[in-house]
């Protein structure tokens, strides 16, 4: 299961911040079905108004979207996959999720606005590589990339080893390029104040033994990203931040 919402505080220059990071499956799995309209996604936003809060991180997405997304799987496009039926979180997450993209409202779209009326700033949190009951790949988390394509995990096609050599390889063309459409999807259909990508969920990116190479393909990612939010920032008028979740020392991220 995916965690629940993250504190995190730190300072900015001289202003203090506290960041909210609510994660994906957390609100639609927590709310019943008739806080599924605006109202209950207004709520979720004013809990955090005239509060120490000053950031919303808002995440749209673990192999899979919480939104209908043009790029990658919804979470409620199932397929084959299985919902645990002793998880009420679960099978909560997938029908609420589901329930607001029938009833026309877009949860993120909502809460970006929303967190603006109210002075809190909103950012989209994008994870790279979600591995969540990669051991189990009838699980209803798993998206059609990952499944379809053993080939591009860090060890191709592993069946009995360790959950992280089933997290995507980025040194392959095709893993690069469905996170990118992502996150051009993310930035062409909402109008954050930045996003950050989240390098940490899950930080297994490279076959061993290729980090140095993969820290320079991973460069240029962030380079690319870097274009995609500039160029966003001209078409909507304000300045689009980037941000990367990493861990806070180098020689750590070579660990991982």
């Amino acid at each position: 299961m995916l965690s629940f919402f993250v504190l995190l505080s730190a300072v900015c220059a001289d202003k203090p911040m506290m960041v909210i990071n609510e994660d994906a499956s957390h609100f639609f799995g927590s709310r019943t079905a008739n806080d599924m309209s605006i109202e209950g996604l207004n709520a979720f936003v004013d809990q955090y108004a005239n509060t120490a809060v000053t950031h919303l991180f808002l995440n749209p997405n673990a192999m899979t979207a919480s939104f209908d997304s043009e790029t990658r799987d919804a979470i409620w496009e199932l397929r084959d996959q299985v919902i645990p039926a002793d998880i009420p979180f679960a099978k909560a997450w997938v029908e609420n999720a589901r329930l607001l993209h029938e009833r026309g409202l877009d949860p993120y779209a909502a809460w970006i606005a929303r967190s603006r009326e109210k002075g809190i700033s909103p950012w989209l949190t994008m994870r790279m590589n979600d591995l969540h009951d990669a051991n189990d790949t009838t699980n209803y988390m798993h998206s059609t990339f990952w499944l379809t394509h053993p080939e591009y995990w860090r060890v191709p096609h592993e069946s009995k080893g360790n959950w992280t050599d089933r997290a995507l390889n980025y040194a392959m063309p095709a893993v690069r390029e469905h996170n990118m459409a992502f996150l051009a999807e993310l930035l062409e259909r909402y109008d954050p104040d930045g996003i950050e990508l989240d390098w940490m969920r899950f930080g297994y990116h490279f076959r061993a033994g290729q980090e140095r190479v993969g820290a320079e393909i991973l460069t240029q990612f962030m380079r690319d990203a870097r274009a995609l939010t500039e160029a966003w920032s001209k078409k909507r008028g304000h300045p689009i931040q980037l941000g990367a979740r990493v861990p806070a020392d180098p020689d750590a991220a070579i660990g991982l």
